[in-house]
């Protein structure tokens, strides 16, 4: 005898669209936080709204924090170069930029956690 697989969300609902319905629905999803259909109706049905959530700001933050790490990267062949800046303070500059890099990071694994849990 075959165990039966319980399923989270047993009731199951159809709904149908036209052509232009579904691809302007299918656009809608890939611009969201979700998935799949499911879970993009699913959130939208149950809360009235899908929440979205423009990360334009933390991804130009992030793009200026790698072309600080760049900058450094020259300014450590410069310092080597004429042993002007001491390579612990170019250690000191790269660990504070990995740290930078590292939170920018975290708040966006955490952004993300947040959006699945809606």
């Amino acid at each position: 005898m075959s165990k039966k697989y319980i399923l989270k969300r047993p009731i199951q609902k159809i709904i149908r669209f036209s052509k232009e319905e579904n691809d302007y629905l299918k656009d809608k999803i890939e611009r969201s936080p979700f998935n799949n259909f499911q879970n993009y109706a699913r959130i939208l049905l149950l809360t009235g709204e899908v929440k979205m959530v423009d990360y334009s700001e933390l991804q130009r933050l992030n793009g200026e924090v790698n072309r600080i790490g760049n900058n450094i990267n020259q300014i450590a062949k410069l310092a080597h170069q004429f042993k002007e800046i001491s390579g612990e303070d170019i250690n000191d500059l790269s660990q504070q930029l990995s740290e930078i890099q590292a939170m920018i990071s975290e708040r966006f694994k955490e952004e993300l956690k947040q959006e699945r849990l809606i």
